[in-house]
């Protein structure tokens, strides 16, 4: 056996670990949190579709209102991927740019004007299931010995944007 031959194995070894780790790496970057946004900064938005935008991972509802000062403010809200809400039922026609929605969200923690949206109702007052859940955490104070979690009743009730 020569030297080149004999190099050749742990070199081809030290290429396929650095390969796996690349891919086990880039896997872990594309998977992320909520955590830019703030489930506890409660938004209600009403206002004109500008854009809906049906991408991975996440899809982007762009809506027109007027703020407190009378401006008109362009929100941008995240949604699950394009395949979760088609599974929940969306189409690519369930809104389009024009359309009158009234949006429930989480404000994101640094943008004033970006939130995750967790109920879309449509222009004619159908909710629109985005996936979200409710996070449930424990009531300060609370009597937690058999009383139903605030939580689970405050998403019980209908939205009333």
């Amino acid at each position: 056996m020569n030297a080149t031959h004999m190099m050749q194995k742990p070199l081809a070894r030290l290429l396929a670990i650095a390969s796996t780790g690349l891919v086990l790496a880039s896997a872990a970057w594309a998977h992320h949190s909520q955590s830019e946004f703030d489930f506890k900064l409660n938004v209600d938005v009403e206002g004109t579709i500008t854009k809906l935008e049906w991408r991975s991972p996440h899809a982007r509802l762009y809506v027109d209102a007027v703020n407190e000062k009378g401006e008109k403010v362009n929100w941008n809200f995240e949604l699950p991927s394009p395949n979760t809400l088609m599974r929940r039922g969306w189409t690519r026609d369930s809104l389009k740019a024009g359309d009158h929605v009234k949006v429930n969200g989480a404000r994101a923690r640094n943008f004033t004007t970006i939130a995750y949206a967790r109920v879309i109702k449509d222009h004619n007052g159908v909710a629109l299931f985005t996936g979200t859940t409710k996070i449930y955490e424990p009531e300060t104070g609370a009597n937690t010995n058999n009383a139903v979690p605030a939580a689970i009743a405050t998403y019980c009730l209908p939205f009333t944007a």
